[in-house]
């Protein structure tokens, strides 16, 4: 079988890169891979193809090259539609293959990064290019490697559990393969940032991609549209404006994946990834229901106790709810004025009972629901509230030697 992507990309007048895989989803997780070829049976042609060879684009600029699209926003990653569908409009449809962080490796990065570095972030009162590094704590467009591989791992490990336990993979990205750039690719991004950047933010970059600068390949069964992107989006193509009866297809992905994240023992947000985000933000929920970016996924084992953990579940659904807020004004005005007020108390309401359904629902064959998050869903008896309530973090005692054996 060809591989569409290597054509798609020689096409598009795509560069290419010698390949250095450390990740290799056909080798690491077959499983995996497998499964993904039931969906798109070229994935394994795709991937030997990119054991050779890494497709680049010329440039970072939004919009359409022939199968290959970069969604607003999307600062570094850049998405190809698999299916060859002779039709610009339905570029949306079918697999797409997603390649993150290849941005150092486009022979316009210097521009690209000036651009950053000029134009401001949503929300905050710094460019593009230094709230990545001083606020994100990442690298403005690139990856390095070590967080490439972490996600890839993570991500792996949520699938292989995901198809033990339901029979299919989850809805999200499921990793296929690292590249890691070569060494003279990574000091060439390195000295582009040292005359570029301030020298606080160069520090905290250089020193993330210190061990090198990666790419990170993934598949995902739709084009990956988040619930930011949305309104942009539907304001130069209005039928991807969703309708509210779609839309509640939608909450009901995020309730499903949400659930069965929490049944697989992965937290969608703790306390301390606050900055970086979580898959189920605005910025990562996907309008067909799946969540992207896990690579602040947070295994239940890694939280320190249950304090943290009814903390952590609590915010994760606050972020949940949020990004249904978001998502039901982008499709009730237009343009999106101004939300009301009441809307995050009226989600949260809205949200509730859906979740409580989905965590019964999507419970595993055979197990309970986990004490702690039930004790956050289920909270009916006025005791249980109380004996809450009075709950307090542990009081601050001062270190204490052990007295040495005599």
């Amino acid at each position: 079988m060809t591989d569409p992507l290597r054509r798609h990309a020689e096409r598009a007048g795509f560069a290419e890169a010698p390949a250095d895989l450390t990740f290799d989803a056909e080798r690491d997780h077959p499983r995996l891979v497998g499964a993904v070829a039931h969906r798109c049976p070229p994935i394994r042609a795709i991937l030997a193809g990119l054991r050779r060879r890494l497709p680049v684009a010329r440039n970072a600029g939004e919009g359409v090259t022939g199968q290959f699209y970069r969604l607003p926003g999307h600062y570094r990653s850049v998405c190809c539609a698999i299916p060859d569908l002779g039709d610009p409009e339905r570029l949306w449809e079918g697999d797409v293959i997603v390649i993150e962080g290849a941005e150092p490796l486009m022979p316009d990065f210097d521009g690209y990064l000036r651009w950053m570095l000029s134009t401001p972030f949503p929300d905050s009162d710094l460019p593009i290019g230094l709230h990545f590094p001083l606020v994100a704590g990442t690298p403005p467009g690139a990856a390095p490697l070590d967080e490439c591989e972490q996600a890839q791992r993570l991500a792996a490990a949520l699938h292989e559990r995901h198809l033990t336990l339901y029979g299919e993979l989850a809805r999200a990205p499921v990793p296929l393969a690292v590249h890691r750039c070569s060494a003279e690719d990574t000091a060439r991004y390195i000295e582009t940032l040292r005359w570029r950047l301030p020298r606080q933010a160069f520090e905290r970059a250089e020193a993330r991609v210190r061990k090198g600068c990666g790419v990170s390949v993934w598949h995902y069964p739709a084009a990956p549209i988040r619930v930011d992107d949305l309104r942009i989006l539907a304001a130069a193509a209005p039928h991807l404006r969703a309708a509210p009866e779609a839309g509640e297809e939608t909450i009901a992905g995020w309730c499903r994946q949400f659930s069965r994240l929490l049944h697989l023992g992965f937290m969608p947000f703790a306390p301390w990834n606050a900055g970086r985000g979580s898959c189920v933000d605005p910025g990562s929920a996907c309008i067909d229901g799946g969540f992207a970016d896990l690579f602040t996924l947070v295994p239940f084992d890694s939280i320190p106790d249950d304090r943290w953990f009814r903390r952590s579940l609590l915010d994760s659904v606050r972020r949940l709810s949020q990004t249904v807020s978001v998502f039901a004004v982008s499709l009730g005005a237009e343009p999106a004025g101004p939300p009301d007020p009441s809307l995050d108390s009226l989600t949260r309401v809205f949200l509730g009972p859906r979740l409580l359904e989905h965590l019964e629902t999507e419970m595993p064959a055979g197990a309970a629901l986990d004490s702690r998050i039930s004790s956050c869903f289920r909270l009916d008896r006025l005791e249980d509230l109380v004996a809450a309530s009075a709950e307090a973090p542990p009081p601050f005692l001062p270190y204490r030697p052990a007295q040495a054996a005599e």
